[in-house]
């Protein structure tokens, strides 16, 4: 059955096209752009679950803040933006960008992105929305070679930590296993 959207107005934005959409769409706006995605396979999810699992066994032990996974809307109005990152962490003291429709519109401290190949949306313009909204941890993780890559803000700009295979290690929250 297919779903219809009825516009009234006209939207003068990408980011006014995303509010339309019906819940659960697979989009997101990266600097005024929409891309529509299709949802994940099946190891994509796989991974995503093993990562999410020990990040909120971790965070519920610490508690420290909250690790939400994907489908999750954060918008970056700043940047003409709102994306749905795969795992987001968010610290106590961060709780303010979460607001009464259910979202987050802000930065949150830390995210990660599972991609499978070359995705260069989460390697070029995720990396370059995130380091612009201050993202202070910004993981990619590769699904079939398990290769996580660790970006972390340092004077307004991204550097890379590390790179290493089926290991996950934050220093914001102290942090360190293998998957």
């Amino acid at each position: 059955m297919k779903s219809f959207i009825r516009i009234t107005e006209t939207p003068a934005t990408a980011l006014d096209v995303y509010r339309m959409l019906p819940e659960g769409t697979r989009a997101e706006v990266l600097f005024n752009t929409l891309y529509m995605s299709p949802s994940p396979k099946f190891e994509h999810q796989k991974l995503v679950s093993k990562l999410f699992n020990q990040l909120y066994n971790h965070v519920e032990k610490t508690n420290n803040g909250i690790v939400i996974c994907s489908p999750f809307d954060v918008y970056l109005e700043e940047q003409m933006s709102a994306v749905q990152p795969d795992i987001l962490f968010i610290s106590h003291q961060n709780m303010n960008i979460l607001k009464e429709d259910g979202y987050a519109h802000g930065t949150p401290d830390l995210i990660i992105e599972v991609v499978s190949g070359k995705d260069t949306r989460d390697r070029t313009l995720k990396k370059k929305l995130y380091e612009k909204a201050g993202l202070k941890e910004y993981f990619i993780v590769e699904t079939k070679s398990c290769m996580a890559e660790l970006f972390v803000l340092s004077q307004k700009k991204y550097r890379k930590s590390y790179s290493r295979k089926g290991l996950f290690r934050s220093r914001l929250l102290g942090l360190e296993f293998r998957f």
